[in-house]
C-alpha cells in the first residue's frame, strides 16, 4: 500500500511538472481583431497574466486578484505586464466577455474568446484559472485555480518573471509606453522613452480601428524619457488605443475615457 501511495505521488508530481515548466505558444486575434503571438510578446520582455473565466461570480472574485496584481506594475514597469481575460471554453461572445470584465472592475484587459488559448495546456481546468508567463525561456511562474489564487502570490510571480532574462534590446526605438490616469477625460498624459534617433508620431484609434487623432512630434534630437499631453476632450466615453510610432516600430497601449 505504501509503495502504491509513493508511486501515485510520483506520478502526480511528474504530471504537475509537465504543466508547470513551459508555456504553450499561440497566435490568435483578440476581441478587437488585433493579432497576438505569445512567444513574441514574452521574447520582447513582456509578462503575460492569463485568467480563464466562465464568466461567473467566483471567477470575478479570484480573477480580480490576478487583475489587480498585474496592474500594480503599471507605474513601475509601464507596458511590460498585460492581463489576458480569456473565456474558458470559447463559448462566450466577445461582447459579453468584455461587458463582464467591465462590470467586475477589470476594464483594462486584453479579451479573447478563442480555443487557441487553452487552459488544459496548464493542467487541471479551473473557474477561474490563472497563469503568469514570462522570459525568453517562456516559463510558467504561476499556475493556480479557483480559491488558491491570491494577489500576493500572483504579484510575486510577476516580479520573478520581470527579473528573468529577456531579449529587450537597447536599440529598440520606444520603451515603457504608458498613459495616466486611466480612466481619464479631457487630457491624456503619456510617458515614453526614446532609445533611437527616430521621429515620433502618435495615433489614437477606437475599438473598430478607426483613426481619430494623429500627432507628429520630432524628438530625433532627444533620447531618453519624454512626457506628452494630448487633448482628448472630443472623445466620447469608451475604450481607445494609443499607438506610438518610431521608425518602423509601433507600440500600443489601451486607455479608457470616462466623461
Amino acid at each position: 500500500m505504501k509503495q502504491y501511495i509513493l508511486m501515485l505521488l510520483c506520478i502526480t508530481s511528474f504530471s504537475s511538472a509537465l504543466f508547470s515548466q513551459t508555456a504553450t505558444d499561440f497566435t490568435t486575434d483578440d476581441c478587437n481583431g488585433i493579432s497576438h503571438s505569445l512567444f513574441d510578446s514574452l521574447d520582447a520582455g513582456n509578462v503575460i497574466v492569463i485568467a480563464w473565466v466562465m464568466p461567473c461570480g467566483a471567477c470575478a472574485v479570484y480573477g480580480k486578484y490576478a487583475y489587480n496584481a498585474a496592474y500594480s506594475f503599471a507605474l513601475s514597469h509601464p507596458g511590460r505586464v498585460d492581463f489576458y481575460l480569456v473565456d474558458d471554453y470559447a463559448n462566450t461572445s466577445c461582447s459579453n466577455l468584455v461587458n463582464w470584465g467591465n462590470s467586475n472592475q477589470m476594464p483594462l484587459n486584453t479579451a479573447f474568446s478563442t480555443s487557441a488559448i487553452s487552459m488544459s495546456d496548464y493542467g487541471d481546468n479551473g473557474m477561474p484559472k490563472v497563469v503568469v508567463l514570462g522570459g525568453i525561456n517562456h516559463s510558467v511562474y504561476y499556475n493556480m485555480n479557483d480559491n488558491q489564487i491570491n494577489f500576493i502570490d500572483v504579484q510575486s510571480a510577476i516580479n520573478t518573471a520581470l527579473a528573468s532574462p529577456s531579449n529587450i534590446s537597447e536599440h529598440e526605438e520606444v520603451l515603457g509606453l504608458s498613459t495616466f490616469p486611466n480612466p481619464t477625460n479631457g487630457l491624456l498624459n503619456i510617458n515614453y522613452e526614446v532609445k533611437n534617433l527616430n521621429s515620433i508620431s502618435f495615433e489614437i484609434v477606437n475599438v473598430l480601428g478607426e483613426n481619430l487623432l494623429s500627432i507628429y512630434e520630432d524628438n530625433s534630437f532627444s533620447l531618453g524619457a519624454h512626457k506628452k499631453i494630448i487633448d482628448i476632450s472630443s472623445l466620447e466615453t469608451g475604450v481607445y488605443f494609443l499607438n506610438i510610432y518610431s521608425g518602423f516600430k509601433v507600440k500600443t497601449t489601451r486607455f479608457i475615457v470616462s466623461n
